[in-house]
């Protein structure tokens, strides 16, 4: 019997890192920028590694839009932080990105202590969990790779039945039109989003997209109605080190609920939860949550 190819194939491995602070201080409540900033720093030991993950666009010819191998997804705003308090956060690697994973965990440990905030206050690493498993990969100097076991996106590409479901905002989710922010986010625009983020990491990370189902899902899509609506601008800015200038990172957060036949798109929305949509993802932007409900 021949199986049907997934609609989608595509390696990733989350990485739970938690860090315990070990001074109280004060930190900007959206940490995105501030662990990619740490992340990256801890990895420079490791050349080779740290130019194929944090430098992808650079080995592009620096194009803009060139999709980056890892996602970092930050802990929920927090101000300050006490002595004691831990903070985690996601490093999610994608694709032959993944072959690094052993490199990233030796780094975090090497380093161990982690300077953050305006004071550079410090973060002691206390282990690194597999994200999804939970297994150990690292704690107190002992390492288990074999831990750090990687997932298929094929996993998600399950066509389950559904005809309602509510799309949580977690972080603010940056699409852009025609150089502008969209604030009004529909169901299609989120199909689209999913699909053309997943073709443009398959062509790059490896695996594969079924480009005929994609596309069909993004004309279905304009079939599914919207029942509900609380969406708002999120304005925001971070200092960025390497322009030397504030940079604009507003985005929409809040919930959109949708009625229709949403079994084709139960595939590409699960996707989403993992991947995000629209920009800034590697510093934790559009991260989404969706629940399902057959009517």
């Amino acid at each position: 019997m021949n199986r049907q190819a997934p609609i989608f194939s595509l390696e990733y491995l989350p990485l739970l890192i938690r860090l315990e602070c070990k001074e109280t201080t004060r930190l900007p409540a959206f940490l995105g920028s501030t662990l990619h900033g740490v992340t990256g720093w801890a990895l420079t030991r490791h050349s080779e590694s740290y130019t194929y993950v944090f430098e992808n666009r650079r080995l592009g010819g620096a194009t803009q839009d060139i999709v980056n191998p890892y996602i970092i997804e930050p802990p929920r705003p927090k101000s300050v932080y006490c002595k004691g308090d831990p903070l985690c956060f996601k490093l999610i690697l994608i694709g032959d990105a993944v072959r690094y994973a052993k490199d990233i965990v030796t780094s975090l440990a090497q380093a161990q202590v982690f300077g953050m905030g305006a004071e550079r206050k410090a973060f002691e690493l206390t282990d690194i969990l597999h994200g999804d498993q939970y297994g150990q990969i690292w704690k107190q100097g002992q390492f288990n790779m074999n831990a750090a076991a990687p997932e298929n996106m094929s996993a998600h590409a399950l066509r389950e039945h559904a005809s309602w479901c509510s799309v949580h905002m977690v972080t603010p989710v940056r699409i852009r039109r025609g150089g502008a922010l969209v604030q009004h986010i529909d169901f299609p625009t989120i199909i689209r989003s999913i699909t053309k983020r997943i073709q443009l990491l398959t062509e790059r990370y490896g695996g594969q997209m079924n480009m005929d189902v994609a596309m069909k899902a993004c004309e279905l899509a304009n079939q599914i109605s919207p029942t509900s609506a609380g969406m708002y601008l999120n304005e925001m800015h971070r200092y960025s080190s390497r322009k030397k200038e504030s940079v604009d990172w507003s985005g929409m957060l809040g919930s959109l609920t949708f009625e229709g036949e949403l079994s084709p798109f139960i595939p590409w929305l699960n996707a989403a939860r993992i991947l995000h949509i629209g920009r800034n993802s590697t510093f934790g932007c559009g991260q989404i949550d969706v629940i399902y409900r057959s009517m």
